[in-house]
């Protein structure tokens, strides 16, 4: 414990602190800034420099705990040394104050509220690839993950486990997608990167060095609460420390931001660098602090690190730094070369390793050409303003005052239009349409209406003190507004607004409560008495008060029954006791995603417990290579196993199948609706079976199959196995297969053991058409609970099948019907009848 607080502390607050202190541009300035603001600091610029140092660790391949928590002593002992003994503060520092306290309260507020962190390990979504990606890095130590398992499989037989679009694979983009969010780079060598830019990544992995998985699950959570105080600051400076305080409050008892602060996405990472970056870019061109120039340089710089949108973030900041241009601020070199040094890096670094991530949102940019563009026609606006602020300084000052007064009506005028006006009509989806009115899902209407009047109060009145915080709040606004660009699944859409749009939204809640109030108030009783104005202000207060009470009150209401919710607690101990079934040399198959959930357990099996794992890319892999591919693998490894859920098409007479054992676990996982707010806890079920493969063995007859029990390998396109009263058995869908071995020439029918399900009469009758090998047996019709239906096989199909090499296949084709369509609900499957059992007779 002493060891991993040592470390913390060297890694999160010791380089930024002497970084702070140290003895150039104008110290006594950043001394004169509150004592808790220092203390920020000096961990911003610590988390900062260790995300790079640990960034380039790993992409050299270098990366382990120990010599990056080295690398940050040496630093901090390098910088200790050239201070000379100069770093005290005394006397210019500025004493803490009662303020002091409003960000303890905020961290102690952010540690009830965002931990426990949810236990997603698994892969299928992004939150289980930003964990897989960061504990390869603290497990091997590099960006380029390098698969031993991968690179044994022979080339030929690498296609059986690689899926992926054929076009980017033609393209050059990737060879294949190992799992869901890593690609492949080099098939013969195994290198493997994982989808995602690796910052965030690289803070899991500092938390496991710290604490292990329960280490790396925190990192999430401790970035929020950098991110509640990130917002305090940069907005304080503009609606003060109070307002500040209140919106910061609201937004650390938010639903969405309580909900992503325990779930693993890089999107806090980004709400605490971003606006972090504004308050240092306040501090350098509004304050005319020349130390914060270099800092604001380097953290919209790293933000690229942290995720790719954040190229729309630097546009809409880009914006902003135009405006104060205009009033007649230079962005010095120690800005820029900071900024413009780690944006080539980030080029690189996605033009490289990270371009099969790359393709498709520079699609959307318009190519590398539309980012140039970009970047052209801000540096052009640039150089335009400075050059009319020269020839032009007395238009530049008539038109600054309209500055805000446009912004203000351009926003109101697209919120009505947004929220009361705006249909999905021809192309604009229905997620797109109502983005607006989503959002007020997460802050109520009442919150909603409270932000825009309280942005057009501050933005009317306070716009000049820090028009980039604002303009960049807009805009992106209006971006994502425009176009949510995101899967419309609650709380999943939900992320869209955290970096900037949900914590402005909150603060410009009670600044507007705040300054219109005051404003009102020096107003009326400017002129009176002390005493009167103390009375009134009193009075005059009760209003914000009452107003941001009920919208708290509502946040509460909303984020309450998350306080008793852990996203799939229970789901590492049950990968932990799943990884223990299978040995070193054992190399364990898993069906693909297209047959159940099974998939998901591949990528911590591999990536997390170190197994052997290979993920099939297809139910139906081709035959003649699968049995050469058994074959290699019952040579090279000590025992071939196979996990399977939901169905997969390799019976084979030639191949031994004999079942290990049973696995069944469920973990809570929170509804996920489209366009509907998420209200209620489900349980995600996993019912698996393990079976070991023996190739070259001659295969059981198996013509009476137990579905439900262990008949994976016998079952293609069935739902998940399920279990009533004693019985088990699975949906059908509309069209599903049974392979069969073994069939001899005296078969004489088909049975059938099956139940509508309960049917309504509203689904129409359940029908259910029979074929083997292609030759149709008749029709059944099921009705009531499970009952046997039997149909006659015709002397000369039965030959057929006996004479076949491989497996008989029987098809049903089933009229379905969707409870969710007839009784409501959420359950949107295709049901057709409940399968309990099929056999020959």
């Amino acid at each position: 414990m002493f060891l991993a607080l040592a470390s913390l502390i060297a890694i999160a607050y010791l380089p930024g602190a002497v970084i702070f202190r140290l003895p150039v541009a104008n110290r006594p300035r950043r001394a004169a800034l509150p004592a808790d603001e220092r203390a920020f600091w000096a961990v911003t610029l610590s988390v900062t420099i260790t995300t790079l140092v640990a960034l380039a660790l790993a992409a050299l391949g270098e990366y382990t705990f120990a010599r990056l928590v080295g690398i940050d002593v040496a630093l901090y002992s390098v910088l200790l040394l050239a201070g000379s003994g100069r770093l005290r503060f005394a006397p210019a520092a500025a004493a803490p104050t009662w303020t002091t306290a409003t960000p303890l309260v905020l961290v102690a507020l952010g540690l009830y509220l965002f931990f426990p962190s949810s236990e997603y390990v698994m892969g299928g979504k992004d939150p289980g690839t930003y964990m897989n990606e960061g504990i390869q890095i603290a497990q091997h130590g590099s960006l380029m993950i390098h698969d031993p398992t991968l690179a044994a499989v022979p080339e030929e037989f690498r296609d059986l486990f690689l899926s992926g679009d054929p076009a980017d694979i033609q393209a050059g983009f990737h060879q294949g997608v190992r799992f869901m969010g890593f690609f492949v780079a080099d098939r013969s060598r195994g290198e493997v990167v994982g989808q995602f830019p690796h910052a965030f990544p690289s803070w899991i992995a500092i938390g496991y060095g710290l604490d292990g998985l329960s280490g790396a699950r925190r990192a999430v959570g401790a970035w929020a609460i950098l991110g509640l105080l990130a917002v305090y600051f940069a907005t304080a400076r503009v609606v003060g420390r109070l307002p500040a305080f209140a919106g910061a409050l609201l937004l650390a008892i938010n639903v969405a931001e309580v909900w992503y602060a325990r779930y693993p996405n890089s999107e806090m990472m980004q709400q605490a660098l971003l606006f972090a970056a504004l308050l240092a870019l306040a501090r350098a061109y509004r304050d005319d602090d020349r130390f914060f120039g270099p800092v604001a340089g380097a953290l919209l710089g790293t933000l690229m690190f942290v995720r790719l949108d954040s190229l729309v973030f630097l546009a809409c900041v880009g914006a902003g730094l135009v405006l104060l241009i205009a009033d007649g601020k230079r962005l010095g070199r120690s800005f820029l070369v900071p900024l413009v040094a780690l944006l080539a890096v980030a080029a690189m670094y996605f033009g490289g390793l990270m371009r099969a991530y790359l393709a498709i949102p520079l699609t959307q940019l318009g190519g590398a050409r539309g980012v140039a563009l970009g970047v052209a026609l801000l540096f052009g606006a640039g150089l335009l303003v400075q050059q009319a602020r020269r020839q032009w300084p007395e238009w530049i000052r008539a038109a600054q005052p309209w500055v805000p007064r446009a912004l203000v009506a351009v926003l109101a005028a697209a919120a009505v239009y947004a929220y009361f006006f705006r249909e999905p009509v021809g192309r604009l989806a229905e997620h797109d349409a109502y983005a607006l009115r989503t959002f007020a899902w997460y802050v109520g209407p009442v919150g909603l209406l409270a932000a825009l009047a309280g942005f057009a109060i501050v933005a009317w009145s306070r716009f000049w003190r820090d028009p980039v915080l604002l303009v960049s709040g807009a805009l992106v606004s209006a971006f994502f507004f425009y176009k949510i660009r995101i899967v419309p699944e609650h709380f999943w859409q939900a992320r869209r607004y955290l970096p900037v749009i949900l914590p402005l939204a909150c603060v410009m809640m009670a600044a507007g409560a705040f300054v219109g109030s005051q404003a009102w108030l020096m107003r009326r009783h400017g002129t009176a008495s002390a005493a009167a104005r103390l009375g009134a202000g009193v009075r005059h207060l009760a209003l914000p008060f009452v107003l941001l009470g009920f919208i708290g009150w509502t946040f509460i209401g909303a984020t309450r029954p998350l306080l008793r919710h852990v996203e799939y607690a229970g789901l590492i101990p049950a990968a932990e006791q799943l990884a223990r079934g299978f040995g070193e040399r054992d190399l364990v198959l898993i069906e693909p995603r297209y047959s159940s959930d099974a998939h998901v357990l591949a990528t911590p099996l591999a990536y997390i417990y170190g197994r052997h794992v290979l993920l099939f890319s297809s139910p139906r892999p081709d035959r003649a290579h699968l049995e050469q591919f058994l074959d290699w693998a019952a040579g090279a490894y000590d025992h071939v196993y196979l996990l399977a859920e939901g169905g997969l098409d390799i019976a084979s007479p030639t191949l031994g199948i004999t079942p290990v054992g049973n696995r069944r676990f469920s973990i809570p996982e929170y509804e996920s609706s489209r366009n509907a707010y998420p209200r209620e806890v489900r349980q995600k079920k996993f019912n698996l079976n393990t079976y070991r493969l023996l190739p070259g063995e001659r295969a059981a007859p198996v013509t009476d199959i137990d579905v439900g029990g262990f008949d994976d390998l016998w079952v293609l396109r069935m739902f998940a196995r399920q279990e009533q009263d004693g019985v088990t058995y699975r949906w059908v869908r509309n069209l599903s297969y049974v392979s069969l071995l073994g069939v001899t020439p005296t078969a004489r029918a088909i049975v059938l053991r099956a139940s509508d399900g309960g049917r309504p009469a509203r689904a129409g009758e359940a029908q259910v058409q029979v074929y083997l090998n292609d030759h149709s047996l008749g029709t059944v019709s099921v009705r009531g609970g499970f009952a046997e239906y039997r149909l006659p096989i015709p002397p000369e199909v039965a030959a057929d099948a006996a004479g076949r090499a491989g497996a008989s296949v029987v098809r049903l084709v089933c009229t379905t019907w969707s409870p969710k369509t007839i009784l409501g609900g959420s359950d949107d499957r295709a049901l057709g009848v409940m399968l309990d059992r099929i056999r020959v007779e």
